[in-house]
């Protein structure tokens, strides 16, 4: 029975797809990747605890609220109990923080709240791939994040843009690039086309050499020129 209330959603980082048992407040981590994928709960309709975490379909860990306002989150694994410093919607992103840090001990969280993105938008190109026509589109910034090494700049046409292990940025106002990354992953709706059916592509650089893989299979880029993982021109 408990199979047949399954859902089904792809993460954005690895493409895996995942199984997960949907409730009222829960949160959902890829069992490949070991990152958060999907957050849900009654915030604003209802309490937001108990909150259930899983990874897939394996709950993994729980957030409660006692009788003094205080959240707790209770890991399954050593049936551990941790006091959460924040409260309401906050205390299950920290909760998150942590089993995050549970399920891959070496994880990297920067904070970005204090960096900017000081260019509102621009034209999209990869390793000197270009996006559409070089400079015929303008892809407006609506926000972004930086977590477990992992850029997520999200468009106003909700395009969505993952930069993996990006160094080397040039931040300013004309320009925005990152010199390097490890992996660039972009995708979004079609455009004028009422099915709104998800495209992707991704560009990976493997020893030196680039790779573009799009709904067309796996090519490899030649580039000789210097050029830019991530470049908003």
């Amino acid at each position: 029975m408990r199979k047949m209330n399954m859902h089904t959603i792809e993460c954005k980082y690895c493409d895996c797809k995942v199984s997960y048992m949907p409730c009222a407040n829960f949160i959902v981590f890829c069992p490949e990747c070991k990152r958060e994928i999907f957050l849900e709960c009654e915030y604003g309709y209802g309490p937001v605890t108990p909150c259930s975490i899983f990874l897939g379909e394996d709950s993994i860990g729980t957030v409660t609220a006692n009788n003094k306002n205080e959240y707790l989150l209770k890991i399954e694994s050593d049936n551990q109990q941790i006091k959460l410093k924040e409260s309401y919607l906050e205390a299950l992103h920290e909760a998150s923080k942590i089993m995050r840090k549970i399920l891959i001990p070496t994880t990297k969280n920067k904070d970005l709240n204090s960096f900017k993105i000081r260019k509102q938008g621009g034209s999209l190109c990869f390793f000197g791939d270009w996006f559409g026509k070089p400079w015929d589109n303008f892809h407006r910034i609506k926000n972004y994040s930086y977590q477990d090494d992992v850029l997520e700049i999200v468009f106003d046409e909700w395009e969505r843009l993952l930069v993996f292990e990006p160094l080397g940025m040039i931040n300013t106002d004309k320009e925005f690039s990152i010199k390097q990354a490890k992996m660039v992953k972009l995708s979004w709706y079609s455009y004028n086309n009422s099915e709104k059916e998800l495209n992707k592509i991704s560009y990976e650089l493997i020893d030196g050499s680039v790779y573009k893989i799009s709904k067309y299979g796996r090519e490899h880029l030649e580039r000789k020129e210097p050029y830019f993982s991530v470049l908003l021109g």
